[in-house]
């Protein structure tokens, strides 16, 4: 685990968020905090709200009431400025599927001014991907890995990732967090991460949170929720027992 950073501001901070669609409430009172430099997990089933959460966070949709601010700012007002410093990677791929990766990134280089060719070029390198190869015939993870050179090619100083391993394989998973852990150590990117991947996220995350029903069922250090549960359960569970047990009404953490 990674040594916390501290800085006045947290990157993330969310106050009693509340999110209906017409008369259907899809998240209820949440609150959040994500410190700047750290790693947060946000767990829970399809359907929890954690896409609708992500959505809100990026500005794309306003909620219904509390309040969000990332790097200190309001998403839904000022959701341009933010974007040149917010990199995110969506569940599924949103990228022209006929174009060559090479015009992508040139494309993607005129919306930031914080492009860093020298980066993007070398991740594509490391990942073995060539320019001229077009995205529609790339594999599932080399997608993801696509989508995440792209996202970190301003260096970021928040990346939102919105379950980006689903669907990958063993190694994919673990080559792509190996790739976010990388760009942590080198920039201290703070990290916001929707997963269903909870072996691979708990060698990742510093905090977790679990929605359920649009309900916050647990926002703790991961640490703190491991030291909780193996003083129940009377030794250190995994993550997935912790998330399951929580889920089927074990007690709150």
């Amino acid at each position: 685990m990674r040594e916390e950073q501290h800085e006045a501001k947290p990157a993330i901070r969310v106050q009693g968020l509340e999110m209906s669609f017409g008369r259907k409430k899809v998240l209820r009172e949440i609150s959040l905090e994500v410190e700047a430099g750290s790693v947060y997990a946000l767990l829970g089933r399809n359907g929890a709200g954690k896409s609708t959460l992500v959505r809100v966070l990026l500005g794309q949709i306003r909620a219904s009431g509390g309040d969000v601010e990332l790097l200190g700012r309001d998403p839904w007002k000022e959701r341009r400025g933010l974007m040149e410093e917010i990199g995110y990677v969506p569940e599924a791929p949103d990228v022209p599927p006929e174009l060559p990766l090479a015009d992508v990134l040139g494309f993607c280089s005129r919306l930031h001014r914080r492009w860093n060719e020298e980066l993007a070029l070398s991740r594509l390198e490391h990942f073995g991907l060539g320019g001229k190869i077009r995205f529609s015939t790339l594999s599932r993870g080399q997608k993801a890995q696509f989508q995440l050179i792209v996202a970190l090619a301003f260096e970021p100083r928040l990346l939102i990732l919105d379950d980006p391993t689903l669907g990958l394989d063993a190694l994919a998973r673990r080559e792509l967090y190996e790739e976010v852990v990388r760009d942590l150590a080198d920039h201290g990117t703070t990290v916001l991460l929707t997963t269903h991947d909870l072996d691979g996220v708990e060698r990742l995350a510093d905090r977790v949170g679990i929605l359920d029903g649009g309900v916050m069922l647990c926002d703790s250090k991961l640490e703190d929720l491991k030291m909780e549960w193996t003083s129940r359960l009377g030794g250190e569970p995994a993550l997935e027992e912790i998330f399951i047990k929580l889920l089927s009404g074990g007690g709150a953490a």
